[in-house]
């Protein structure tokens, strides 16, 4: 089983970013994904380790097996092209 975790923020105020983290969200749990959801608002450590891994700060972020996935844009052209699943195998 991969590990899936996903970097999102409680604090922001940007109506694109509440958009893009509830669409990943939505994505996962449609296909019935367990994940771990990091909120990087409240912990500073985890905000370090999601720009140590992807080298990038926009949010949301998917990781898998500590890897970079993603953002929102990226999966979402993966889902069209019936590939999304893919990143879990």
């Amino acid at each position: 089983m991969v590990k899936v975790e996903l970097y999102t923020s409680s604090a922001t105020g940007m109506l694109k970013i509440k958009k893009d983290q509830q669409a990943i969200k939505n994505l996962l749990e449609a296909k019935g994904i367990q994940y771990i959801e990091y909120d990087v608002a409240s912990d500073q450590e985890r905000r370090e380790e999601m720009k140590k891994i992807s080298g990038k700060t926009v949010l949301p972020q998917l990781m898998i097996d500590g890897k970079f996935a993603g953002e929102v844009e990226d999966l979402q052209y993966l889902e069209e092209d019936n590939k999304f699943i893919d990143l879990f195998k």
